[in-house]
């Protein structure tokens, strides 16, 4: 596995500090320290690629920051675009290949973030859980995915999704350091509201339970893809540790800590998890709760043997949840152009 970039020589960039550690460092160089606060004001307000964007600060001071204290963790390292989604490739200094995705729909341009090299859940039919678990991102590469996204493309993503590579609450710390970056506003931070921030998650309950007491006003996406514990423990081996009941317990915490609805998210599978009866299961553990069931129709992933159910046996298992009053969206997958389900660029890239 790979460190976590930690190299003495590494010169530190400039997310990875607090605005106290910039300022430290301007002051050592003889600069006042409010340049600190006028180049993560820029930073957080305006989205650039490079120092050449950061354009209230002197070209000569631009060239010491850039030869000393990098503006970012990542380094571009490719990416895809199609007409609804950009897929972006990031590497690390530790080499570690992240991937990141920007999403758009009618009024709305989403950044899909990951938050670890690889993941541990391992879930059988996603291309990420294939590739096995690398290492948590710091929160400081986790922001970088957001801001070389905004400042690369041109476009500032109004909703930020952690639901790119590896499972958010294993790396609750660091995650959760980030979203309080994206969610405070400049200087401090992206100005994104809360409700406008979603974790995904496969269904951790201690995470959960901690989440709730956060005190921020957080979407929250679980992952359940099965209403029944054997099917579920087949398809997401790290639930055999959390049962479908003690995963449903944490949740509706949540919901009563914070107020806030709660979505399931659901891969369709084809003669694994798509019938009626699973169906029915689904809407009576759903039902009395304040959620929304969002149904995703499996997206192909090279070397994953499960298949798309048809047309009619998704609208047929949504018509099931409704009548058990679970408000049911189908997700018509976005970016598949562009190969957007998690980790099948990076797969792409290390083969």
């Amino acid at each position: 596995m790979r460190g976590m970039n930690d190299s003495a020589t590494a010169p530190r960039s400039v997310t990875a500090m607090t605005e106290d550690e910039l300022a430290a460092l301007f002051k050592g160089w003889g600069e006042p320290a409010f340049r600190a606060t006028q180049l993560r004001e820029f930073l957080f307000r305006k989205g650039v690629a490079s120092y050449e964007g950061v354009t209230n600060i002197s070209k000569k001071l631009r060239e010491r920051l850039a030869a000393e204290a990098p503006l970012y963790e990542l380094a571009y390292a490719g990416g895809t675009a199609g007409d609804d989604a950009h897929k972006w490739l990031w590497k690390a200094r530790d080499g570690a290949l992240i991937e990141s995705v920007q999403i758009r729909v009618p009024g709305r341009l989403t950044s899909c973030l990951s938050s670890q090299v690889g993941c541990a859940m391992g879930c059988v039919f996603c291309a990420t859980g294939l590739s096995g678990f690398e290492r948590h991102l710091r929160a400081s590469e986790i922001l970088d995915e957001y801001l070389q996204m905004w400042g690369r493309s041109g476009e500032h993503s109004s909703h930020v999704v952690f639901m790119g590579m590896g499972e958010p609450l294993h790396n609750y710390d660091e995650v959760i350091k980030a979203i309080r970056v994206l969610n405070a506003p400049p200087p401090k931070g992206c100005g994104i509201g809360a409700r406008r921030i979603t974790i995904s998650t496969v269904g951790i309950p201690p995470g959960i339970k901690r989440l709730a007491g956060e005190q921020l006003q957080l979407e929250l996406a679980v992952s359940l893809h099965a209403p029944d514990d054997e099917t579920r423990a087949r398809l997401i081996p790290v639930s055999k540790r959390y049962p479908i009941k003690e995963v449903m317990e944490s949740v509706r915490e949540f919901s009563r800590k914070t107020r806030r609805m709660v979505t399931y998210e659901y891969v369709l599978l084809a003669g694994v998890n798509d019938s009626e009866a699973q169906a029915r299961d689904l809407g009576g553990l759903l039902q009395d709760h304040p959620c929304k069931a969002n149904l995703i129709p499996f997206n192909a992933v090279e070397g994953v043997p499960y298949k798309r159910p048809e047309l009619e046996a998704q609208e047929r298992f949504k018509a099931v949840l409704e009548r058990f009053h679970v408000p049911t969206t189908i997700r018509f997958s976005k970016g598949r152009s562009v190969d957007a389900a998690c980790g099948q660029l990076r797969r792409r890239s290390l083969a």
